[in-house]
């Protein structure tokens, strides 16, 4: 199960690992070829995202690593427009991460239900999370929206979560599955705004979370 409350993001091949680690046991199967991912809402993305950045993507490369049993992976390179959150120096940067699966030279595909795709020349949106050498998606499926202009130029953002079984914790701490896919469509603007507004609404718990604290005066000598 990929679960990004916890941080745990790191490639859909972990998925059955925690959610055996976790002493999860669904109420009902997932549906055959889907990703289990605990489902969490956009500000609980946001919050605990390294990066959040909007921009196109430039270049997918497949890196064919089965020579050094590293698998197969897809390299992303992405131009930035804006930074929403983190290192504020990457506008007008290339922003490089991978995540696993992708079409070798000699026509094997390895691919993980869910996982989001991008294409060359896509306006995105991405949330992501720091790894030890990488970068990942947050949430899988979850942090990746596409931005779509209509031919007034309004540009709307859409997330679907397609193959992907979402599941919640229920009073008890079991994994259930939730009542329904986040599907988000909204515009570009707004959900700026909401981004936004998350990040800052984080950044303030972190300060108030790290300030030191301040004592009150002693007591007066008699």
């Amino acid at each position: 199960m990929v679960d990004c409350s916890s941080r745990a993001t790191r490639w859909a091949g972990h998925a059955l690992v925690a959610l055996l680690a976790g002493g999860g046991i669904l109420a009902s199967a997932p549906p055959a070829h889907a990703m289990t991912v605990l489902q969490v809402d956009l500000k609980q993305l946001v919050s605990t995202a390294d990066l959040v950045l909007y921009g196109t993507v430039a270049r997918t490369q497949v890196l064919d690593r089965r020579k050094d049993d590293r698998g197969v992976w897809t390299e992303f390179t992405l131009t930035v427009r804006e930074v929403w959150k983190g290192d504020a120096s990457k506008p007008g940067a290339s922003f490089v991460w991978r995540h696993v699966g992708g079409t070798t030279a000699d026509g094997m595909t390895v691919a993980v239900p869910g996982m989001p795709t991008f294409q060359a020349g896509e306006d995105v949106v991405v949330i992501l999370e720091k790894t030890a050498d990488s970068w990942v998606i947050s949430g899988g499926p979850q942090g990746k929206f596409s931005i779509q202009k209509d031919k007034a130029g309004h540009a709307t953002v859409r997330r679907d979560l397609l193959d992907a079984y979402m599941v919640q914790r229920d009073p008890s701490g079991r994994l259930v599955q939730a009542p329904q896919a986040t599907k988000i469509t909204s515009a570009f603007k707004d959900f700026r705004t909401e981004v936004l507004g998350y990040v800052a609404d984080a950044a303030k718990a972190k300060a108030l979370k790290t300030a030191p604290i301040r004592k009150g005066p002693g007591p007066l000598a008699p």
